[in-house]
C-alpha cells in the first residue's frame, strides 16, 4: 500500500467513534422513526397507570395482568429497538458511502473501480455486515478479472441488497412482533373475562349484586388489554415498516451512485459480452461456410465439365 492510500485511510471511519464524528461534521445523520417506539410504550404505560389509579375498586389480579403484559411488551420492544438500531446504522453507512463516492468522483472525474477495488477502500462502510459483504464483492470481482479478464463481472446488488438488510436485523423475527402484540391483547382479554366470571356468583340477588363489581373489573381488564395490544401492534408495524423502507431507499441510492461513478451494472456488461460472443460465432460460421464454398466450387465445376463431356461422348456414340 502506498503512502497516498495510507493517508486516505485516515479520513475514512474505521471505528464507531470516528464514524460518528464524521457523520456529525458532515451532517449525515439520518433521522429514522425507531425513537418513537419507547415513546409509544411510555405513553401507554402512563395511560395504564392512570386507569388503574383512578379505579375505585383496585383489583390485585387486574394489576398483575397489566404488569405482566407491559413487562413482556417492554422486553419485546427492547429487542426490536436494538435490531432497528442496526437498520439505523446501515442507513447512515449508505449515506456516508454515497458522500464518499461523490467526493472521490469529483476529485478524479472518472470511474472509481480501480481505486475502490483495493483494501484502502474497505473503509467505505463501518457496519460490520456491510463491510464484510463489500470485501466479498471486491474479492469476487478481482477473481473474475484474473480468471476471465474483460469478460464477466458480478454486480454490487448481488451482494449488497434487501436480503442483506433483512438478515442483519433478523426481519423474520421482527415481522412476528405485531402478531405477538395482538395475541397478548387477546390473551389478556380472556384472562380478564375469566377473572370476572370466576368471581361472579349466581346465588341470591344480594350475592349477584355483590359479584357485579368484580365482574366489571374483569371486563375492564379484558377491554384494556385488547386496546393495549392493538395499539402496540399498529404502532410497531408502522414504525418498523417506515424504518425499513427508509433503509431500502438509501440502499437504492447507494447502488445507483455506485453503478454511476464506481462500476457500471455488470448485467449489461455481461449481456454485451454474450452478444459479442454470439456475433463472433455467427461470423466464424459464415467465414467457414464461405471458405467451404470457395474450396468446393472448383471441384464442382470440374465434375460438371466431366459430366458434360461424358454426355457429349454418349450422344456421339448413339449417333454412330
Amino acid at each position: 500500500m502506498n503512502l497516498k492510500n495510507i493517508k486516505r485511510l485516515k479520513v475514512r471511519p474505521q471505528n464507531e467513534n470516528i464514524a460518528k464524528a464524521y457523520k456529525k461534521k458532515q451532517n449525515l445523520k439520518i433521522e429514522l422513526n425507531k425513537k418513537w417506539l419507547p415513546v409509544i410504550y411510555i405513553v401507554m404505560l402512563v395511560i395504564c397507570i392512570f386507569l388503574n389509579v383512578t379505579n375505585n375498586s383496585l383489583d390485585l389480579a387486574s394489576v398483575l395482568v397489566n404488569v405482566a403484559m407491559f413487562i413482556i411488551v417492554g422486553a419485546i420492544f427492547i429487542y426490536a429497538y436494538r435490531r432497528m438500531g442496526r437498520i439505523d446504522k446501515i442507513g447512515e453507512d449508505f449515506h456516508v458511502a454515497i458522500d464518499y463516492i461523490k467526493q472521490d468522483y469529483a476529485r478524479r472525474k472518472c470511474l472509481l473501480w480501480d481505486e475502490y477495488k483495493t483494501d484502502s477502500r474497505y473503509g467505505i462502510f463501518n457496519e460490520p455486515h456491510l463491510r464484510n459483504t463489500y470485501i466479498d464483492y471486491v474479492e469476487e470481482m478481482n477473481r473474475l478479472e484474473q480468471e476471465a479478464p474483460n469478460k464477466y463481472r458480478c454486480d454490487i446488488e448481488d451482494f449488497i441488497n434487501y436480503q442483506l438488510i433483512d438478515d442483519c436485523v433478523e426481519k423474520g423475527r421482527l415481522n412476528l412482533i405485531p402478531g405477538a402484540m395482538t395475541g397478548l391483547g387477546i390473551l389478556g382479554t380472556f384472562i380478564g373475562l375469566s377473572f370476572g366470571l370466576q368471581a361472579f356468583n349466581t346465588g341470591s340477588a344480594e350475592e349477584i349484586a355483590n359479584s357485579i363489581g368484580p365482574l366489571m373489573d374483569g371486563i375492564k381488564v379484558a377491554f384494556h388489554t385488547s386496546i393495549y395490544g392493538m395499539i402496540f401492534s399498529l404502532t410497531f408495524n408502522l414504525i418498523f415498516k417506515t424504518v425499513t423502507e427508509k433503509a431500502y431507499h438509501k440502499l437504492d441510492e447507494f447502488i445507483a451512485e455506485f453503478r454511476r461513478y464506481v462500476c457500471p451494472d455488470a448485467r449489461y456488461d455481461n449481456e454485451s459480452v454474450e452478444l459479442e460472443y454470439q456475433r463472433q460465432q455467427i461470423e466464424a460460421i459464415s467465414n467457414a461456410q464461405k471458405s467451404l464454398e470457395d474450396s468446393l466450387v472448383p471441384y464442382l465445376k470440374t465434375i460438371c465439365d466431366l459430366q458434360q463431356e461424358q454426355n457429349e461422348l454418349l450422344k456421339d456414340t448413339v449417333k454412330r
